[in-house]
């Protein structure tokens, strides 16, 4: 069973060798291994060589063809009931050096759990000693993209798939205060090599982007996951974790390994792929100096077919994969642009918003449609497929709670209001509280008020408005 797959372009300025010897030293270090680091010293040309020790297993392997090379490593281990597999692959060709990293657990024992899977050491590695290549026009690295306002076709780009990139984008939008919901910084560092980090620069941004994707785009401090060649897209949400952004990270990070390792490697960049190429080489040198054993050539022939079986096979579990994929996304294309109400130029406010107030409408209108009627079936089917949300109803609690009694714009009311997303101004002998960015939604407080119902008013006034 695949446990981690990734593969992206490193520093064209990289040979194969290059990611071969530090695969080498890699696996030389590694507190797992016994094997003797003298016996990896030596790479093969054009060929394979294999270092056997005990339960351990290296074999070594480059060849050059097609005006490409390709090279690698393969690391067989027993560890009690379990067998670990790692492959490491370098291409290059004219343009870039394409490295894939996969890892493999299977358990020869059916009581057997398997471990939970991590990011491979090497990753971080190969990036800190090799460095990244382009991928699409974003840089691979541990360091998030900033986008600026003049980088709005870029982001449409991104999240419709369109961009050209390997990897994909964990996009993080801001929220109505211009913030995101985790550090760009740690998140890049932790899921390096396993997807890019983008950060949109304002809200204004995102409401003019929403335009260019046909409202695709996560908003309001929500996170992204978009897909090279794809319209999917997962999204998450702070409040849904408990405010623990590092609770978030880890199953962003969790989601982006169980997807990378169910999605089918670049054919050109596999240990299969290799294994074929040398074969060929062999084939070839056989062929071109006459040699009639007959058991080299089968031994030629053989190694080949293996590799093209096992490519047949990748090949084979990525048409399950799409089509699950497909009938998944088919299942749920009502909740797309396309499905059953196209979304207009209003954005959200917070998350779900629109969605939760077209329930609460179709609740309202419900009572007065005719019994028996098509039009009370179909509308309670949907309110039945749709649950009501409760966020706006908190919201407005909320509100209730911290205006009810109010006389004065203390600090205790201020913090209040911001952390509901309301921006207060100063305006002569009155406040203005701009809710969440949008001018249209400003209410006016009394700096100082003896009426007693002046806060209730206010609550009626911004709960009637909004919620």
């Amino acid at each position: 069973m695949i446990t981690f797959s990734t593969e992206f372009p490193l520093d064209p300025k990289n040979t194969t060798a290059d990611v071969l010897h530090l695969a080498c030293e890699w696996l030389a270090g590694s507190p797992h291994s016994s094997l003797p680091d003298e016996d990896l010293e030596s790479l093969p040309v054009d060929d394979v060589r294999e270092v056997r020790v005990g339960h351990e297993t290296a074999v070594l392997g480059s060849v050059s063809a097609d005006g490409q090379e390709i090279a690698g490593l393969q690391y067989r281990r027993m560890e009690g009931e379990l067998e670990w597999v790692t492959s490491i692959v370098a291409r290059k060709d004219a343009t870039e050096t394409l490295f894939s990293l996969q890892v493999s657990c299977e358990a020869l024992g059916t009581a057997v759990r398997l471990p939970v899977p991590k990011k491979p050491y090497f990753i971080k590695q190969a990036l800190s000693a090799l460095g990244g290549g382009s991928d699409g026009e974003i840089p691979v690295g541990d360091k998030p993209l900033f986008l600026s306002d003049g980088d709005m076709h870029i982001a449409a780009a991104l999240i419709k798939g369109e961009a050209k990139n390997r990897l994909p984008i964990v996009y993080l939008s801001v929220d109505f205060r211009g913030q995101v919901a985790v550090d760009p910084a740690v998140l890049a560092k932790f899921i390096a090599g396993l997807a890019h980090v983008v950060v949109e620069p304002s809200r204004a941004f995102s409401a003019a982007l929403r335009q260019l994707v046909d409202g695709r785009n996560v908003y309001g401090g929500a996170l992204g996951v978009y897909w090279p060649y794809s319209s999917a897209r997962k999204s998450y949400y702070l409040d849904r974790f408990s405010q623990d952004a590092r609770a978030m990270q880890r199953a962003i990070s969790d989601d982006l390994r169980v997807a990378l390792a169910n999605r089918r490697l670049s054919s050109g960049c596999t240990w299969s792929h290799l294994q074929e190429q040398i074969s060929r080489r062999r084939i070839d040198r056989l062929r071109s100096t006459g040699s009639a054993s007959v058991d080299d050539y089968i031994t030629a022939f053989d190694a080949e077919i293996k590799a093209k079986d096992q490519r047949l096979g990748d090949a084979d579990a990525e048409i399950r994969r799409l089509n699950a994929d497909l009938r998944r996304m088919s299942a749920s294309a009502g909740s797309s642009s396309a499905g059953l109400l196209k979304l207009g130029t209003e954005h959200d406010l917070w998350p779900n918003e629109v969605r939760d107030l077209v329930v609460a409408v179709l609740h309202d209108a419900v009572r007065n449609l005719k019994d028996g009627s098509r039009r009370q079936h179909v509308v309670q089917d949907l309110l039945e497929a749709n649950p009501e949300g409760t966020e706006a109803a908190s919201m407005a609690a909320d509100v209730k709670a911290a205006l009810r009694t109010y006389r004065s714009m203390d600090a205790k009311v201020r913090g209040a209001l911001a952390s509901l997303g309301f921006t207060i101004a100063e305006d002569g002998k009155h406040y203005k509280a701009i809710f969440r960015g949008d001018s249209r939604y400003m209410f006016t407080l009394p700096k100082t008020s003896s009426d007693h119902r002046a806060g209730k008013n206010v609550v009626s006034d911004i709960t009637s408005t909004l919620f």
